[in-house]
């Protein structure tokens, strides 16, 4: 097996785990949004924890896209 074989193989497996990540992060999400329900909140600071929330959310997608741009020019 050539090198950038087993970089290619690697590179679909981290990006396979990337949509796992996604799709897990995406239903936490919507759970914590519906037990906020339960809890007699404003609607001003639902919407400053639901900003902030996303906010992090896309900072580590970022972070996560410019390591996988990192790693597929190696390729």
């Amino acid at each position: 097996m050539q090198i950038n074989q087993a970089i290619e193989i690697i590179f679909t497996i981290l990006l396979i785990l990337f949509l796992i990540i996604m799709v897990i992060s995406i239903m936490t999400f919507i759970s914590i949004l519906e037990s906020l329900n339960d809890f007699p909140i404003s609607f001003s600071v639902r919407l400053f924890f639901i900003a902030g929330m996303s906010g992090i959310y896309l900072y580590l997608l970022k972070v996560m896209v410019s390591k996988f741009q990192d790693w597929h020019r190696y390729l």
